[in-house]
């Protein structure tokens, strides 16, 4: 990982999120660009002060927090906070995107969506939303595998912020109509044909990841049922420091698992783009 975007709105509440970064830009020298939109103050001439106060903090945050230099820069945008963050991941050419999350969404933010759902909806790039505290690195992460397609591109986005995690990786099967009346013993059959499958994921991953990732626990699971109910369902079991999971880019808010774990899950969460995952 060799760039990372942080959007800030300066409040309190983003220091999560700048601390996060930095934590994951000092594993591999990473440097940090900043962006904030300013489209509130809307005083072009209060920009240069708003700039240098927002690197200082950032920089003396780095120094505090980690004992290797940071490049950290930054900008400020007179766009619209979703454009602004979209423009600037690809002008630096970021391989993450992180943004923070206070509080509980409005309703109308849950209609028409946050700054958070726009950018996840259309980033070509991995998306980390952090919403808890960063003092600590990952522990436990759980991580929704669609399809063996998309899995390798969601694990290694997912070891690059998280690299000595224990990793759940979770698929929910949905029996077909010939698999459910073939009975239990055929059901049984195809959970642990595709857990076999999962596990087989898990070892290429991780042998192309290094060391962190082999001497890390992995455990697959695959569960019968709805995906979100079955993701809904692990996220309260295992309480995951983090939640990884792939989007289809543009989805419609219904047709997106990642852009609805948003609105409930309480964990940081990664969302990695389907077109990221078809490249990989």
């Amino acid at each position: 990982m060799k760039h990372i975007l942080l959007a800030s709105d300066l409040a309190p509440g983003s220091a999560n999120a700048l601390a996060r970064a930095i934590r994951i830009a000092a594993k591999d020298g990473a440097a940090i660009r900043i962006v904030h939109a300013a489209v509130e103050s809307g005083d072009p001439e209060g920009f240069p002060s708003t700039h240098r106060r927002m690197l200082t903090e950032a920089r003396i945050m780095a120094e505090e927090l980690t004992d290797r230099p940071l490049d950290i820069s930054g900008c400020i945008s007179s766009a619209s906070p979703a454009e602004a963050i979209l423009r600037e991941a690809e002008a630096f050419d970021a391989d993450l995107i992180v943004l923070g999350a206070h509080g509980e969404p409005l309703f109308r933010e849950v209609v028409f969506g946050t700054i958070g759902t726009h950018v996840v909806r259309h980033s070509e790039r991995p998306v980390l939303v952090v919403q808890n505290d960063a003092s600590r690195p990952y522990s436990k992460v759980l991580v929704a595998i669609d399809d063996a397609r998309s899995a390798p591109a969601i694990l290694a986005s997912t070891l690059a912020v998280a690299p000595a995690s224990e990793v759940f990786a979770v698929h929910a099967f949905y029996p077909s109509l010939a698999e459910t009346l073939g009975g239990l013993d055929a059901l049984d059959r195809e959970e642990t044909r595709q857990e076999l499958e999962l596990e087989k994921i898990l070892a290429a991953v991780g042998a192309g990841n290094g060391a962190p990732m082999r001497s890390a626990e992995q455990h697959a699971i695959v569960e019968t049922g709805e995906a979100m109910r079955v993701i809904m369902d692990e996220t309260e079991a295992l309480a995951p420091d983090l939640l990884a999971m792939g989007t289809r880019r543009r989805a419609t808010f219904l047709g997106s698992h990642a852009v609805d774990a948003l609105f409930w899950c309480p964990h940081d969460v990664l969302v990695v783009p389907e077109r990221e995952a078809v490249s990989a």
